[in-house]
């Protein structure tokens, strides 16, 4: 697999660009094939390697947007890749303490980002799963959230890993979580990596990392209620001010944690000139996470813009749980 891993700026949209072979698979939904069930966790989980910088960002301040996307972010996906494993010998090895804590760090960046509390801590018997379905993706130089027996080093852990997990090939770390949030690809549109991520009762996850393959296992075991301080809606990019490196390529969403659907919901969204940007709205699907609605823009903001730039966003035709109709309106910031 070609990899071009050396880039002058780590940004999201430079790990993007810079990684055409990277792949990752389609989103997973929430009633994975049932050969990769797995039993759950019945013995308290051991937490391993906590995320060391968490809590919601001050979205109405610009150095504090910034800091943290450099501090949570991008100084994280420079922290060097360092598994122990072979593909030859198909040994799954492990990973740092220091990279694996660099991943979730850059997953509770999003989170902060988003107003979402932080996800505590790994379960040391999911990141063990995870790791073999990402040697085995690897070893395949393929991704499959259902992996058959022919697989390179397949194992029962690592294909029931591989039910349960966002699966990304040709980047790790904190840069493939980079990834899972753009949701590149015509077979991402309901972008269920970045949903499964930002999921406000999601619990402890797994986290295996090989030289170019990640797993984030996301579903295990789930908060029973939205945890306090959750949002009404949610959405990515976030409203207020956003890092320009982090905006999606245009693949924008809005998420509802409380269970309103978008079924019928429509999206408008005035750019910074005042004109009103062309959009491409996919079905809502379920299953990933929150309901959520997702769309592209068809002029994708540039990267290279030096100014601020606010894109205001209206959905309508929003559905609550009792039937009534409601809209939701927000305002984004790009900022460099």
């Amino acid at each position: 697999m070609r990899r071009q891993l050396y880039v002058r700026r780590v940004t999201v949209a430079a790990v993007v660009a810079a990684l055409s072979s990277t792949g990752l698979a389609a989103g997973l939904a929430t009633a994975p094939p049932a050969a990769a069930a797995v039993a759950p966790q019945t013995v308290a989980p051991r937490i391993v390697a906590p995320a060391t910088v968490v809590g919601a960002i001050n979205r109405s301040s610009r150095s504090a947007v910034l800091a943290a996307y450099r501090n949570r972010y991008v100084a994280p996906a420079r922290i060097a890749n360092a598994w122990t494993g072979s593909v030859s010998g198909c040994v799954a090895g492990t990973n740092s303490s220091a990279y694996t804590r660099a991943t979730l760090t850059a997953i509770n960046w999003a989170r902060g980002q988003a107003g979402i509390p932080p996800v505590v801590g790994l379960n040391s018997t999911y990141t063990a799963q995870a790791q073999r379905a990402a040697l085995m993706m690897q070893a395949q130089g393929a991704l499959s959230h259902a992996p058959s027996t022919s697989w390179r080093c397949w194992s029962s852990a690592g294909a029931a890993a591989a039910g349960r997990s966002n699966l990304s090939l040709g980047v790790a770390g904190a840069r493939a979580i980079g990834m899972y949030l753009v949701e590149p690809g015509s077979g991402n549109t309901a972008a269920g990596h970045r949903r499964w991520l930002l999921y406000p009762r999601l619990g402890r996850i797994g986290i295996g990392n090989t030289g170019t393959a990640n797993a984030v296992y996301v579903l295990g075991a789930r908060a029973s209620r939205i945890p306090t301080g959750t949002p009404a809606y949610y959405a990515w990019p976030t409203s207020g001010y956003f890092p320009r490196a982090a905006e999606p390529r245009g693949r924008w969403s809005l998420s509802s944690s409380r269970g309103y659907s978008f079924s019928r919901a429509t999206v408008r969204v005035v750019g910074p000139s005042g004109a009103v940007v062309r959009v491409v709205r996919y079905a809502p699907r379920t299953g990933f996470g929150d309901n959520t609605l997702v769309w592209q823009l068809a002029s994708v903001p540039s990267q290279r813009a030096r100014v601020d730039q606010t894109y205001r966003v209206t959905v309508s035709g929003i559905r609550t749980p009792s039937g009534a109709t409601t809209r939701y309106s927000y305002a984004v910031t790009l900022i460099s």
